[in-house]
Formats: structure tokens, sequence, C-alpha cells
């Protein structure tokens, strides 16, 4: 779900908090997020349909016997299987419904692992080998989807597949027997059977049967791999717990595409540290998504998979990480990242508080969040998360009591980039905390206003540390795993603002031959799957950035890739 919903409802969410305007605090967000799969992803899917159809296919054991004393025949088949390679499959969007089609070419045994065709005439017996040679076959059947109301709060996507037709060629001249049955079919025929028939007849049935199972098949394994885009989760991010939902809302199918909405929200109790700030809102922009399949300038066309998110959503998730307290931080003095005394305010303000401190004494400092952050997709990164009136309090001892000696608010952008390693699936999200972006003004300074100036311009260089200390941890070290499956997964993506106002997050995303496998990297942070409540904390690779219980890792693959491996296991 970054600005693919993979970071986007793991990044996003995870970046920072929210700013304040039109949306409720919790308020379901109705087109929080799209996921587009193009016709060009569906023949990149369409490399999977081999797995749904099993290459071997065992043929039961049959015979047949008939007549009377020596005017009798019998015969029975052993050993039989039926071979399918597939030669071409393709899904194609349409009006309404998905249409698929495979060709096949089956084959019965082989020369070289013949059945056995054992026989009685007219009271005479004997035995040989068969197979049967290649012939084509064409399966064609359609889908259609459709998000249903389970009437309990939750949504689903209900697939119906249509009755499959089989289509093929399969004569007498593909049948090959090592042994002269003339005798045998002349007699077969005066009671009205045909031996080339009961060979005919076992393979097609098995070859039907197998066809209409996958009708069942396809059903059950696309409503499955559907399902785990209704996530309800806890979101553990540094302390703060945020409860997630989001859901499918409407599916449509055309021929450029099949595009899934998503509706979202995400909420946390309000911390004490910014109750008194709480607007009880976050911004609202609403805007329409972007078209179906159509790519921003710049961005390589045609792509597979559109991930589409909300400025919207992307603002109710940093509220609500803000409105759960994630940028009240308290570093006292002998903190292990970043010790603190009074000689930053010297620092600071070129010496003004050399009076009152000419040597070194602990000093605190405390973050106030006046206002939630906010989000951009049109600045200097993916992703920018603007501060909005975040006060840097710095307390020190004086006349034996501890006392605010200045105040610094910042507003500016923190860039978010997320980053695919096409060669191990690897997705890293980077965090761009530069003071020089942060536009610091000093709002309180009692002692020495004087020093204001001189404070602001050298806020960046003297404490950069502090800065990576508050920010950078939230962020730091985070990356995701991508899965692949059956040697297929994500090569490329690509970033850009998207809609006609620029203000939806979309990641565009190229499926093909990989090497790296679903295990690679960090497994997602600590691997929960997606659909249930799981606030508890759990270990992981992931470097220092990983949610515990976090969203499940680049969600925007579940939908498509969740769809591949429900096919894949109930093809094996």
């Amino acid at each position: 779900m970054f600005t693919m919903m993979s970071a986007s409802l793991a990044v996003l969410s995870m970046s920072t908090p929210a700013h304040a305007g039109d949306w409720p605090a919790g308020a379901t967000v109705p087109q929080a997020a799209t996921v587009d799969i193009t016709p060009e992803g569906f023949q990149a899917i369409a490399a999977l349909i081999p797995a749904l159809i099993p290459s071997n296919i065992a043929i039961p054991e049959t015979g047949a016997s008939g007549g009377y004393w020596c005017f009798d025949y019998m015969y029975d088949l052993a050993g039989g299987w039926v071979g399918v390679q597939v030669t071409d499959a393709t899904i194609t969007p349409g009006d309404g419904v998905l249409d698929i089609n495979a060709d096949l070419l089956v084959n019965v045994n082989d020369s070289s692992d013949p059945f056995d065709l054992s026989y009685e005439i007219l009271c005479s017996s004997g035995d040989c080998g068969g197979y049967v040679t290649p012939f084509a076959v064409h399966f064609s059947t359609t889908m259609a989807l459709a998000v249903v109301d389970n009437g309990d709060g939750t949504t689903s996507v209900d697939a119906t597949v249509g009755t499959p037709v089989v289509t093929y060629d399969l004569t007498n001249d593909n049948i090959v027997l090592d042994c002269w049955v003339q005798d045998l079919e002349n007699v077969l025929s005066y009671f009205g059977l045909s031996l080339y028939q009961l060979i005919i007849d076992q393979v097609s049935g098995q070859l039907d049967s197998t066809i209409a199972n996958l009708g069942p098949t396809l059903e059950t394994a696309i409503e499955s791999a559907f399902a785990s885009a209704n996530i309800q989760q806890d979101l553990s991010l540094n302390g703060v717990t945020a409860h997630v939902h989001f859901y499918p809302s409407d599916i449509t199918i055309d021929p450029t595409g099949v595009r899934l909405t998503m509706a979202g929200s995400m909420s946390a109790d309000a911390a004490s540290c910014i109750a008194a700030y709480d607007p009880g809102t976050s911004l609202k922009t609403e805007s329409s998504p972007p078209d179906l399949g159509v790519a921003p300038s710049g961005v390589d066309s045609p792509f597979h998979l559109g991930i589409s998110l909300s400025d919207d959503f992307a603002n109710e998730a940093m509220y609500a990480l803000w409105r759960g307290g994630l940028l009240c931080y308290n570093l006292a003095p002998d903190n292990s990242t970043f010790p603190l005394d009074t000689s930053v305010l010297n620092l600071l303000t070129g010496q003004a508080f050399a009076d009152l401190y000419p040597e070194s004494e602990p000093m605190s400092l405390n973050t106030v969040p006046r206002a939630a952050p906010t989000v951009s997709y049109t600045g200097t990164h993916p992703i920018d998360v603007n501060l909005n009136n975040l006060d840097l309090d710095m307390n020190a001892e004086l006349d034996g009591r501890m006392s605010r000696m200045i105040a610094v608010t910042l507003n500016g952008p923190v860039g978010v980039t997320p980053t695919l390693d096409g060669s191990t699936g690897s997705l890293a999200i980077a965090l761009d905390v530069n003071p020089a972006n942060l536009n610091p003004t000093v709002t309180y300074n009692e002692f020495y206003p004087d020093a204001n100036s001189t404070i602001e311009a050298s806020f960046g260089t003297s404490l950069s540390g502090v800065l990576d200390t508050v920010l950078g941890s939230l962020l730091s070290g985070l990356q995701f795993a991508i899965p692949s499956f059956s040697g297929i997964g994500l090569q490329q993506l690509e970033l850009a603002p998207a809609g006609t106002n620029q203000d939806w997050l979309g990641a565009y995303a190229w499926i093909g031959a990989v090497t790296y496998t679903s295990s690679s990297g960090c497994g997602g942070c600590g691997g929960s799957d997606s659909g249930g409540d799981s606030g508890a904390s759990s270990s992981s690779s992931c470097g220092g950035g990983c949610a515990t219980g976090g969203i499940p890792a680049a969600w925007s693959l579940v939908v498509p890739f969740g769809l591949l491996l429900g096919l894949r296991r109930r093809g094996e």
C-alpha cells in the first residue's frame, strides 16, 4: 500500500500526524485510496494461470465387458494420465466482467510411459500399450466482481465466474496403440461400442471435470484474496496506538482496467499533551481520484498496478498520530541519544546566556506540537510531511527551579522517500529531516530577546542532532519485504502526485520475472497478517523503524498479489 499504498498506508500513516479541518476525528473517508490493475497488469498476472490447472491428471482404471460364451468381449484401461500444458493465457477487462481465456495442449500418457490396455475377445486375450498425441484445447470464461455489504459493518468482494466453455478436437487419429486392435474394434462395433471412443470419453470426462472445478476454485481464491483488503488493525508507533480500518467500497471493471475503491479511517485516543490544541478534525480537501489507467506526466506508461492515496486519508492519519501524542517528547538531560546541557543555549545565542550559566548545567527539551502536520505530494520529496507550529521548549534550572529559557517554533516539510530495490524486493523508507527547511522562529526568549536573530540563524546547525532524535526515529531504518509469487513480483516502482489537483499520491508498479522470494527482507515488520486487531509488539529484521503490529507490508500489493498467491495455493 510511501506513495503507494504500501507506503501510503504504511508510510503516511507512520510518517507524522495530520492537521485541523473538516473531517471529524476518526471519520470514514469514502475515497481514501484506489487500487488499479491495467490490461497490461492482467497480462502479467495471467502468467500465473498455469498454476491453476494441474499439469498431470490421473485417469481412473476403467473398462467394459459383455457378450456370451466365446462371442464375448472385455477390455480394461489402466495407468492412464492426462498431461496439460498451457500455451497461452489472457485476462482481459471488458464491460463489467473479466474475460479469461487459455489455450492448452493436452496429451494422454506418452511413448515413454504408455497406458496399459488389456482385452479379451472371442475367448482369446492380450494386452498392449498406448497413448494419445497432443491436441489443442481452448478454455474460456468470464468473471464478475462486486462489493457486498456483510451486514456487520464490513464489506467483501464477491466473485462470480461464468460457466467455463471448453472446446477441442480429439479424434481416433490422435490415439496410438502398439498392438492390432481392429478385431476388437470390429467386435465392439457389433455391440455398438468403440475402443477408441472409450479412450476419448475417458479423456474428455477427466478434462471436463477438471475445467468445471475451476469456476468454484477461482471464486474461492479471488474472494479470499480480496478479503485481505479489509483491514481492521491497531498500528503501534513509538508508543502511540492508532486504529486503522480500510475496506472496499466499490469495484469497477471496464476496458481500461479494474479499480478497487477503498474507504478508510484512522483514529487514536487523545493524549493529554495535545488536549489544549486539538480541534477535533483533520484537513479536508476532497477531490476526485485520478482516472483509471492514466499515469501522470513523467511516469512510464503503460504501468501494471496503480495505487493512489488521497491526501484526505493521509491527513487524517497524520492527525490521528498527532492526536495520540506522537510528537510529544521530553528529552531529559541524561537521555541516551542526545545529552543536553546549557552549552546548547550559549551555542544558539552567541554566548548570550554565559552570564547566567558560566558553567554547563543540565537542560531538558520538550516538544509542544500545537497543530497536526499535513501532507503534500508536490514538494521536493514524494511525500512532504509539513510540520505546523511545533514548539521546542528548552528548560534549565534557575534560582533553584526549572524554568523555560527559549521556545523555538518550527514550520516546514520533512521529506519521506520510499525506494524499491527490484533485485531484492525490499521497499525502504527514508526520512529527510533538513533543519534548513524548517523555518525556525523564536516565540519565547524572556531573558535575551536581542539574541533571537542569532538563534534563528544558527538553529539548524546547533540542533540538528536534537531534530534527528525527535523526528528521525519515527521511520529510521524502516523497510518492507515485497513478496513474489512463482517467480513473479514487482520489478519497478515510480511515485508521482496524481489527480487534477495533484492531491493524490500515485504509486505505479510493473510486474515481471524476479529472483527474490517471498521470504526476502524483513517480512513486513514482523510478518503480521491483515485482518486482525494486533497491537502487540513483534520483533523483526527491519531495523529501527519497524512499526509493531503494523499495516501489512506494501498493502497496495495485497489485492493483486494476494489474488495470485490464493490462485497459486489452490492450483498446487
